[in-house]
């Protein structure tokens, strides 16, 4: 059976999900045992979970019958709103996570190209 492009970046994007939730489950391990220690080494952990939030979302979007250009367009705007719109917010780690997403959604966008 031959697979489409949104099937094979559909499973090329659950397997990813799952190695991030790997991830993240490690970091909260490693957070029960000891925070301080956890937080202080874990500033890669905001690149993960918001990558697993991007990533879930383009997961909803194939599943629920977008094709790749629709899940294109998606991302399309949402780069352009958050690179039109920066995060302000007071917290940090809002920030953060804000920004991480947006690279996310660009680093998804590019990987695209890779689809029909």
């Amino acid at each position: 059976m031959v697979q489409t492009a949104e099937q094979k970046l559909l499973a090329k994007l659950q397997r990813e999900l799952e190695t991030l939730q790997e991830s993240l489950d490690k970091f909260a391990t490693k957070f029960a045992e000891d925070p301080a220690y956890a937080l202080s080494w874990g500033h890669d952990t905001f690149e993960k979970a918001a990558r697993q939030r991007k990533v879930r979302g383009v997961i909803v979007a194939l599943e629920s019958g977008k094709t790749i250009a629709d899940v294109r367009e998606l991302l399309t705007s949402d780069v352009l709103h958050r690179a039109k719109y920066p995060a302000h917010s007071t917290s940090v780690t809002s920030n953060l996570i804000e920004q991480y997403e947006l690279a996310a959604s660009a680093d998804l966008l590019s990987d695209l190209r890779h689809y029909a």
